[in-house]
């Protein structure tokens, strides 16, 4: 068109003379952007002041696009040097050193720019400049560098002739709630602030205000979620320590029982060994002498009676031992049958009054469980024997169709409460003997209970009752 003909530009931004204005849009839409950036570079256009466009390509190429829709000859500005439009990306290279804008070289390039745009005898508003640079540092995550460079834009403003500026940042840029401070940060950079198009297409002051309600509802509510979101997740923070240090615990309570029960296995190898040479060997040897007397003296009927009760005494050794590492009782028997014998010998060996009550025919268990629940039995007895200092014991075995419940209950003086409550958290505190009750359980999806005071201690276990071959199968997963 002629420069003489001004097209119209609807609701224009008044621009006093002299006057620096720092424009900022978000934008949801690039028509939004286009539209509004047009506007304003046309209505400094048609006043005869220049005009400097620093955009992305497209960008660029909308804006010409929608300025000559609206009659405006951009031809014209071109060839009189007062509108000049420049790659955002290649400018802004020019001047950012290690990732941050250098002032001294924005100073001169753009600066420069702005310079070359200036009409001479123009209009009385300067130049007018929309850029893009800020929203490209923006995107790349520098956002102080942006801060920066929106500083600097104020900065020459100061120290350069009258100028307009534009500055837009899509809205989806600013999708995180980390990005709060920031954004208002930027807001104060500008003079004016233009919200996201579906704000500013809404009409009348009473839409607004209902959507600027509705936007602090949302705020609010976010910020109430967010607010949860911080208690879950220091919940779950603090829930992951716990769990970590229980498993800390828990392994080091297990390394403690591995220790133990090597510990504990060559112990039993040296009372096993001394039970053989003390009370087993010297009856040997008593039976070797009487041996080596019977050939000198054959007809002796003393020596033949001494050398049966030596074998007979030999005898009741090896079986005494040999039930004590397995009773062949409960192989023949069932578990029931083996307690009755084996709390009959530790009564014997111990002094301590055990009672028994059991079912009289209670049927065979998987070996599993009743090697379990003999071993249990073996631990916790020596457990009363050692520590209670009880005088009496009493051992309970029930049994239903889903699982068999043993329970043994001392008359000493029980365990301290804080380890009682170690044992109940952790699992651990309260003994190797305890724990390896607790592992061998634990194995057959058992479950064990300790309840002690100062009239005694209670332990109870209880394991559910299972196919022989399904506690096969979970004793070979566990070996994996």
């Amino acid at each position: 068109m002629n420069i003489g003909m001004v097209p119209r530009f609807e609701n224009a931004p008044p621009r006093p003379p002299g006057h620096f204005e720092h424009w900022v849009q978000f934008y949801g839409e690039d028509s939004s952007l286009l539209d509004e950036s047009s506007r304003f570079i046309g209505t400094h256009l048609v006043t005869g002041d220049g005009a400097v466009v620093i955009a992305t390509k497209a960008h660029r190429d909308g804006i010409a696009q929608l300025l000559e829709s609206r009659g405006f000859d951009l031809f014209v500005a071109v060839a009189q040097g007062r509108y000049i439009a420049l790659d955002a990306a290649e400018t802004l290279a020019r001047f950012m050193r290690n990732g941050r804008p250098d002032a001294k070289l924005f100073g001169d390039v753009v600066g420069g720019i702005l310079a070359k745009a200036a009409a001479p005898g123009g209009g009385s508003s300067g130049i007018a400049a929309f850029g893009e640079m800020v929203a490209l540092l923006w995107a790349e995550g520098n956002a102080e560098a942006a801060v920066q460079l929106e500083q600097l834009w104020n900065d020459l403003a100061q120290s350069s002739r009258p100028f307009s500026l534009h500055c837009a940042y899509p809205i989806s840029d600013f999708d995180r709630g980390a990005h709060g401070e920031l954004f208002l940060e930027i807001c104060k950079k500008h003079s004016h602030v233009i919200p996201v198009e579906s704000y500013t297409a809404l009409s009348g002051d009473e839409a607004r205000l209902r959507s600027i309600s509705q936007l602090q509802q949302k705020a609010q509510a976010l910020e109430n979620e967010m607010a949860e979101r911080k208690q879950v997740e220091e919940s779950l923070r603090q829930t992951k320590a716990d769990l970590e240090s229980q498993v800390e615990e828990r392994t080091a309570a297990l390394r403690r029982l591995s220790s133990r029960l090597l510990s504990m296995q060559d112990s039993e190898r040296r009372r096993i060994a001394r039970e053989l040479h003390d009370s087993l060997g010297q009856y040997l040897v008593g039976l070797k002498l009487n041996a080596h007397m019977l050939r000198q003296s054959p007809q002796r009927e003393d020596l033949w009676s001494e050398a049966d009760r030596l074998m007979e005494q030999c005898i009741a050794e090896v079986r005494t031992l040999s039930y004590l590492l397995h009773p062949p009782t409960m192989d023949a028997a069932g578990f029931a049958s083996a307690a009755r014998w084996y709390i009959e010998g530790y009564s014997q060996r111990s002094g301590l009054k055990v009672g028994l009550e059991a079912p009289t025919d209670p049927g065979r268990l998987p070996d599993a469980i009743e090697l379990a629940l003999f071993r249990v039995l073996q631990e916790a007895l020596t457990n009363v024997h050692r520590h209670s200092g009880a005088s009496a014991v009493d051992v309970l075995i029930q049994q239903d169709a889903e699982q068999i419940v043993m329970e043994i209950k001392d008359n000493g003086c029980g365990m301290p409460e804080a380890l009682l409550n170690q044992s109940r958290a952790t699992g651990a505190g309260v003994g190797v003997g305890i724990m390896g009750i607790r592992e061998r359980v634990r194995e057959l999806a058992g479950k064990l209970t300790l309840e002690s005071n100062r009239n005694g201690t209670l332990l109870r276990v209880a394991i559910p009752l299972q196919s022989e071959e399904h506690i096969e199968c979970q004793a070979r997963m566990g070996e994996r």
